[in-house]
């Protein structure tokens, strides 16, 4: 019987936020809130990370968030309880009070 190698690639989920004038500091409160026990889930990621511009200038608004899961699989998974529980709809509901916008998500797969 001849054994098979899996091969499992990551998925990075990227999102890239605008943030409002002035309410850098409420963006970070939002995102440490996100990473609070209350929204732990069965599969959570293997990575975060968030990045923005070290040069000033216009770009500095931006934010960028790199989640990382093992593979699609787990991805599914977390955005499936991420998408069926109310408390994390309300935090990220887009409301034209919000501190961020979300401009863009990309959902890369590690080759």
């Amino acid at each position: 019987m001849a054994l098979t190698r899996v091969i499992k690639m990551s998925v990075i989920a990227v999102f890239t936020y605008k943030i409002r004038p002035g309410r850098f500091g409420d963006v970070m409160a939002k995102l440490q809130q996100a990473g609070g026990p209350e929204f732990e889930s069965p599969v959570m990621p293997r990575a975060v990370r968030l990045l923005r511009n070290a040069v000033p200038g216009p770009d500095t608004t931006s934010l960028i968030l790199h989640i990382e899961y093992d593979d699609m699989a787990a991805y599914g998974a977390r955005t499936a309880w991420e998408n069926k529980n109310p408390a994390w709809q309300e935090l990220f509901a887009a409301r034209p009070d919000s501190p961020e916008q979300l401009e863009s998500v990309q959902l890369l797969v590690e080759l």
